[in-house]
């Protein structure tokens, strides 16, 4: 049975009902530092004749917020800024853990150890040591807060009073959190999309999620809300991607009116933070699209409210659905597998898909290892579909293949097994993968397959007719990782796509059954 929380829905007297930072990352908000700096927050606030006790209700006092923004990002350093321009561009610098990480765990395990208040430490400890210590739970926290071991100490502490209050202090506090923790209220919050995952990463290679409020279960109980989101953010945060780059936020607002949006994040507020300090986030940007220029006062209030890292890293954009998405798209995030549409309800299909692939990994026993694969930049894809034909990867790989497409043809089989090794070569030392969806999941596919799906970017367009013309001498990848015509069917349909507009059906089957003998004699 799910423990019962208590959780009093009221404004506070600090500015916490401003404080939507589900999002915020730092850990510093646990020491003295931190309340200081938000004293001094919410002094300045009042200063300018705004109320702790609500958001911005009007456009004057949203104007007062962005001046009050302005005059705070002003006081970031050069370096600061430039970083935080490219961050939030996607051009995120690279990031290597530091050379004495076993001198820094050491020193996490003495920090913990100050830290006089750690029941619910103990207890996942007496319960499971070697996950809690663990080398790869606790580097989680450390990237989170830059390796800062205090902030990283108390935040692990938090962290396991926050699970013990959400979950209890069964077997759940002291392992990874599965799918069969959570009951059937909360798996329909879970499955609401009110969080989730984009299917693709962002230009910098980060994990990009997704909150709509809009889409969220008003009728069922906090408890459900704060288990579902707890398991969604830690099962995204296994990877180490997530860790080091940090995971881009885009919230989106719609089908609510004011009083609506107002009331919901009010009330998410008060609850979401009881999970934000426990939870070991690193946010490179938060991306706020609006289709109402009536929610700027809201949105300004809950700017001004986040934690100083992250309101350099925050962006508001304003206009239709094709004016939000060319913006996202400036900002190098991916735009064609996003869930939501100019008119129509929310698409949940990756989501749905995300959490089926979760749990069959679970029912094989693979949860203390499961890492679900998030395609990448340059990742190349097997399946159907526009979205793996169009992918960056199979694009990349697809003119890759053309740069070599004289040589290949002139080889012989050892020479053209030489050149498809070549190019996978090129492909897997700029972090590309070879992903294929397999049992409910990505999988990356073994160097010989890799091999194969290179030579079947010259055998389906080895008939397709071939321009002069630099600009038309490219040909788009297929669904499966090849490259053809603009087909989305198999290698044969692909090939018949590529064909059909000089070849008669019957020339067509003959010319898909020699490709097929050529592949066989080839494997």
């Amino acid at each position: 049975m799910k423990p019962s929380l208590s959780i009093p829905i009221k404004t506070t007297t600090d500015g916490s009902s401003g404080d939507l930072v589900a999002l915020d990352t730092t850990s510093s908000e646990v020491d003295f530092v931190a309340r200081e700096l938000g004293v001094q927050r919410d002094k300045t606030f009042q200063e300018a004749g705004l109320s702790l006790e609500r958001f911005p209700q009007s456009s004057d006092e949203a104007d007062l917020i962005d001046k009050l923004l302005a005059d705070d990002l002003e006081k970031l350093s050069f370096e600061e800024k430039e970083r935080t321009a490219f961050d939030i561009h996607g051009m995120a610098h690279e990031y290597h853990d530091p050379e004495n990480i076993d001198e820094l765990l050491e020193q996490l395990e003495l920090e913990i150890r100050k830290i006089p208040d750690r029941k619910a430490y103990e207890k996942a400890k007496y319960l499971n040591e070697e996950y809690v210590i663990g080398r790869e739970f606790r580097l989680m926290f450390l990237r989170c807060d830059e390796f800062d071991v205090k902030a990283s100490a108390q935040r692990i502490v938090t962290h396991f009073e926050v699970k013990r209050e959400v979950f209890g202090d069964g077997p759940a506090l002291a392992r990874k959190l599965c799918m069969s923790d959570l009951n059937e209220d909360d798996m329909t919050v879970l499955k609401s999309g009110a969080w989730q995952l984009l299917p693709v990463r962002d230009v910098a290679g980060r994990l990009v999620m997704l909150v709509s409020p809009s889409c969220r279960v008003e009728s069922l109980a906090v408890e459900c809300h704060l288990r579902a989101i707890m398991f969604f953010l830690m099962s995204i945060l296994q990877t180490e991607d997530a860790q080091k780059k940090g995971i881009v936020a885009v919230m989106w607002w719609s089908g609510q009116s004011l009083l609506q949006v107002q009331q919901n994040i009010f009330t998410q507020v008060q609850r979401m933070k009881k999970l934000r300090p426990g939870i070991p986030r690193k946010v490179s940007g938060i991306h706020f699209l609006l289709g109402q220029e009536y929610l700027r006062p809201l949105v300004g209030g809950i700017r001004w409210f986040i934690h100083e890292h992250l309101r350099a890293r925050t962006r508001v954009h304003f206009g239709d659905f094709q004016q939000l998405i060319f913006e996202l798209q400036t900002f190098g995030i991916p735009t064609d597998c996003l869930p939501f549409n100019a008119n129509g309800p929310m698409n949940l299909e990756n989501h749905l898909q995300w959490i089926q692939s979760r749990r069959k990994q679970e029912e094989k026993g693979n949860n203390n290892t499961v890492d679900i694969i998030v395609p990448r930049r340059f990742d190349v894809l097997f399946g159907r579909g526009h979205h793996t034909r169009n992918h960056t990867g199979n694009l990349r790989a697809a003119h890759i293949a053309d740069m070599f497409r004289d040589k290949y043809e002139a080889a012989g089989k050892y020479e053209k097994t030489a050149i498809a090794e070549r190019i996978v070569k090129i492909i897997r030392e700029s972090q590309g993968r070879f992903l294929k969806w397999e049992d409910d999941a990505w999988v990356e596919v073994d160097q010989q397959t890799a091999r194969n799906k290179i030579s079947h970017f010259y055998r389906n367009t080895r008939n397709k007719p071939q321009s002069s013309s630099p600009s038309k001498n490219k040909a788009a990848p297929s669904s499966d990782g090849s490259v053809s015509g603009g087909s989305t069917g198999s290698d044969g349909e692909s090939l018949a796509a590529a064909s059909s507009k000089r070849m008669s059906p019957e020339a067509v089957q003959q010319s898909s059954q020699r490709g097929h003998k050529r592949y066989q004699r080839h494997t």
